[in-house]
């Protein structure tokens, strides 16, 4: 059983294998992998309120029985077709910031889960900066937002998990340890919350209060009072 999201329903959700595998046609291999046979095969959505069908397919070196690759197939990391793009926004989010957070849940949508990470290290930082921080390093820059009261120690945690992450891809250490569709997701969510905490949280707040005040000066004014029956 794979997990991915969904690319009919967009949920996060378990694919059950329907049908087995099959050897797709030499000339249809990915170009990259020219020289290793790719398989694929349909899986069902677990969600309740979708069920339909997906096509999942992966490279398996030197697999030709399809009894192995039922196997393999079942535990790989898959393409998915049809993919869901999800570009979420962030409407109290600084523009800029804002884009791109949402150009890394594009990234995670399209498989490319390294640039899902680099561009959430990226709004890690940039959202320190427009807060005002200005110290050097990135490192500093998130124990200067928990320092100053801005973020919980928590998501100030989660922020340096995001920075560690990011790091090796931005550093170009990119081989020395591989990003999982699994582990970018989390690395997103840590993101998303980060920026619910500095910017939507408060803009929230601030409505609710403002919606609140002018409820209570509604009913403290005088009633307007009607003139006299002649």
């Amino acid at each position: 059983m794979a997990s991915t999201i969904c690319g009919w329903c967009g949920d996060r959700t378990h694919m059950t294998m329907v049908l087995d595998p099959y050897l797709l046609p030499e000339a249809a291999w990915p170009r990259r992998t020219a020289d290793y046979p790719a398989w694929m095969a349909a899986f069902q959505c677990a969600s309740e309120t979708c069920q339909r069908l997906s096509i999942g397919w992966t490279i398996l070196n030197r697999v030709n029985d399809t009894r192995l690759a039922k196997i393999h197939v079942a535990t790989a990391s898959l393409n998915w077709e049809p993919v869901r793009i999800r570009r979420p926004s962030f409407p109290d989010v600084p523009t800029e910031i804002a884009e791109t957070a949402s150009e890394a849940h594009t990234c995670l949508s399209a498989g490319a889960a390294r640039g899902a990470v680099a561009l959430a290290r990226a709004v890690v930082e940039a959202t320190a900066k427009a807060k005002g921080i200005t110290v050097n390093g990135i490192v500093g820059k998130i124990d200067a937002l928990r320092d100053n009261g801005i973020i919980s120690s928590l998501t100030a945690d989660t922020s340096h998990q995001i920075r560690r992450d990011g790091n090796s891809i931005a550093h170009g250490d990119i081989g020395d340890e591989s990003v999982s569709q699994d582990d970018a997701q989390a690395i997103l969510e840590f993101m998303d919350a980060l920026l619910d905490e500095v910017f939507q949280r408060p803009a929230k707040l601030q409505r609710l209060k403002q919606r609140h005040d002018e409820r209570k000066q509604a009913a403290a004014a005088p009633a307007q009072q009607l003139p006299p029956t002649p």
